[in-house]
């Protein structure tokens, strides 16, 4: 066993009754944040995203030893948002008693940044890297650039971002009539027992909310295929009917079912989808309506046109052929989809094309090397916030009459009833909604008066630098696989951006991209085994990057035991020692991806020092020990106050003192 001789104790160390009960609030508004969505969130997906006030409040608890100062700091309980609110840097300098820039501050996982933003914000000495090129891109965007350039950026951004969209639309406008807002598309088999034309469709609602209740029916041809009826007032009975479910498709006709094979077989090797429905623009008002002849012959010609030019596309990078890392949890290749350029239609690849095409041209004409390479990395953003709208995996919510994108559920799937923006419409998903997106986003960074820089790291931190506090969030096990899912954004963007940033490499490295890949691996044991060593790895990276008397806030969300064994021990090789550990529920129940899961309901802070001295102890020592630190610490709450503390949280303050033991 070890002993650590501690240096100044930080308020985050002793998990009081008071500290308890400021999480739980810190909870309550991370849930409400995560409905509110802050602007760095919405300027381009990144999986994980911690709430800004778990940050803040980590930060604050870790520098701080007065929980009424972390309290003044947090801004909870205010009119808006907490995040919305700057922590006084003047205030916090004051309670710490040093300037905070001597306090060296690291994240390794750092992700879309979110995690250090609030450090940052209290203008600690900030570095935060990641192995992944597209967190490393992101970060760039949300925690370097606006502090170096300010309100300018935001200002140059939107007016090269206005001139790449009317490039464009100039090329390619004339594929979209002019107030046609979205298209609905289905994916069609052929039905192997009577050959019906069948349309895929989950429910046949198009819009289901408390006003109107519109849908569509499908009726059989002489000729096997088949014509759409646009229904007003349809009955919920009606709506909730499909023609595929659960992997399964039923025919129109004859009313047989159609296993997974066959229907992934036939998507694969006959490509068959229809455009069946449109959301016009008539002055204020939309209104849904069967597509026409000449809505499918623009289609036809933006496809021809693809086919004339896509030669030249190719010779200039701007269709990327690179095959998709398949995984067997997400198997695009039984749809017969091998690139990521396949994923799109060929109306979506000439939007993205010309996109990439005209960034270019833009970038080339800023003589400003540093405003250049800013603004490449911006406008590549907006190709991306694109492609995750206006794919084969852009599904139409009925209640909120809005296209979600294909990251909804942290992957890219396959929908057989997509959606299909016109890009150059004011509207969810298209060009200039993104443009907002991201210049809210550059305006939230960018209006701080306290405003400092944040090194960052592209692929590994060097040791050399000691730091006096990391807080991170590492990879939890099978949740995402960051190097394979990445690639849907930055197989697009590395053509835009390799001559402005030569360190990015032209994929996604894998080589210590540590997660349970299955798809990689072909085997999942081996998968978990990559998984642990990795992870075992890191912890003893960290100790070697943390001072001696230096702090370690580990985040941590899994469900399994295994999960929870190897974290552990990693802790333990890492040679650190659990001081507390806190419950921190970011998720509102009602989302579709906590929902059932507890991996994602909430995550456990784990807060260690390292360990300087190493001693042996007995476990007959050790048990009574652990009780009568755990009954030292119930005796402290009163009754009262026990049975107010909910029972997840309870036993995370047990189980903290069993690993501080």
């Amino acid at each position: 066993m070890y002993n650590l001789k501690l240096l100044k104790k930080s308020l985050i160390e002793e998990p009081t009754v008071e500290l308890l009960e400021l999480f739980d609030k810190v909870s309550e508004e991370a849930a409400k944040e995560k409905l509110a969505v802050p602007p760095i969130n919405k300027m381009l997906y990144y999986w994980t995203r911690k709430p800004l006030i778990v940050g803040r409040a980590v930060a604050l608890a870790s520098t701080l030893d007065n929980i009424e100062d972390v309290k003044n700091l947090l801004h909870l309980g205010r009119d808006k948002r907490a995040y919305t609110y700057t922590p006084d840097v003047n205030i916090y300098k004051k309670k710490l008693s040093r300037d905070p820039s001597e306090i060296k501050v690291l994240d390794p996982f750092g992700g879309g940044g979110n995690l250090i933003f609030e450090s940052k914000r209290l203008e600690l000495n900030c570095t935060s890297a990641d192995y992944n090129p597209l967190a490393y891109l992101i970060q760039k965007a949300v925690l370097e650039h606006p502090a170096k350039y300010g309100e300018k950026l935001a200002e140059d951004f939107e007016k090269y971002a206005n001139q790449v969209i009317e490039m464009t639309k100039k090329d390619i406008g004339q594929f979209y009539n002019k107030n046609d807002l979205v298209y609905f598309w289905n994916w069609c088999i052929k039905c192997p027992h009577c050959e019906q034309r069948i349309p895929l469709t989950n429910q046949m609602w198009i819009t289901n909310t408390s006003k109107k209740k519109i849908g569509v029916r499908f009726h059989v041809t002489k000729d096997k295929n088949f014509t759409t009826e646009l229904v007003e007032n349809m009955t919920a009975e009606e709506g909730k009917q499909y023609t595929q479910k659960g992997g399964k498709a039923i025919c129109i006709s004859c009313k047989n079912t159609v296993d997974y094979k066959t229907m992934t077989n036939d998507i694969a090797t006959r490509k068959d989808r229809e455009m069946i429905i449109k959301i016009i623009l008539e002055g204020k008002t939309k209104r849904y309506s069967i597509i026409s002849e000449q809505d499918k012959k623009l289609f036809h010609n933006a496809k021809k046109f693809l086919d004339v030019n896509v030669k030249q596309y190719d010779d200039q990078d701007l269709i990327p052929r690179e095959n998709i890392n398949q995984d067997p949890r997400n198997p695009l290749k039984n749809y017969g989809i091998n690139q990521w350029s396949e994923f799109y239609s060929e109306r979506q690849l000439l939007i993205f094309a010309n996109l990439i095409k005209n960034i270019r041209i833009i970038c080339d004409g800023i003589n400003n090397i540093q405003n250049s390479k800013s603004i490449s990395l911006l406008l590549s953003f907006v190709v991306c916030k694109h492609l995750n709208n206006n794919s084969f995996g852009s599904l139409w919510h009925t209640t909120r009459e809005s296209v979600e994108n294909a990251m909804a559920l942290r992957q890219p799937r396959i929908v057989f009833n997509s959606a299909e923006v016109n890009p150059f419409q004011k509207i969810r998903g298209g060009l200039l909604n993104t443009v907002d997106n991201i210049l809210n986003g550059l305006k939230f960074t960018s209006n701080f008066k306290n405003h400092s820089n944040c090194i960052l790291k592209s692929v590994v931190v060097s040791s050399v630098s000691k730091y006096d506090l990391i807080i991170t969030d590492p990879p939890y096990g099978d949740d995402v696989q960051y190097g394979e899912f990445s690639e849907f954004f930055y197989i697009w963007i590395y053509p835009i951006l390799k001559d402005h940033f030569p360190e990015l490499p032209d994929r996604v490295s894998l080589d210590e991209d540590f997660c349970v890949s299955t798809g990689r691996f072909g085997d999942k044991k081996l998968a978990s085994e990559f998984f642990e060593k990795g992870l075992k790895k890191s912890f003893v990276s960290l100790n070697e990057k943390l001072k001696d008397d230096g702090i370690l806030v580990v985040f941590f969300a899994h469900s399994t035991t295994e999960a929870w064994n190897i974290f552990l021990e990693s802790i333990r090789m890492g040679k650190f020692q659990v001081r507390s550990s806190y419950s921190i529920h970011t998720e509102n129940t009602s989302n579709v991806i906590a929902r059932g899961k507890t991996s994602f309901m909430s995550s456990i802070i784990v807060v260690c020092r390292k360990l300087t001295e190493q001693k042996t102890a007995y476990f007959e020592d050790i048990i009574p020990q652990t009780e009568d630190n755990v009954k030292e610490m119930i005796d402290k709450i009163t009754p009262e106050k026990l049975l107010t503390i909910p029972i997840t949280d309870l036993l995370i303050m047990v189980y903290g003192k069993v690993l501080e033991t």
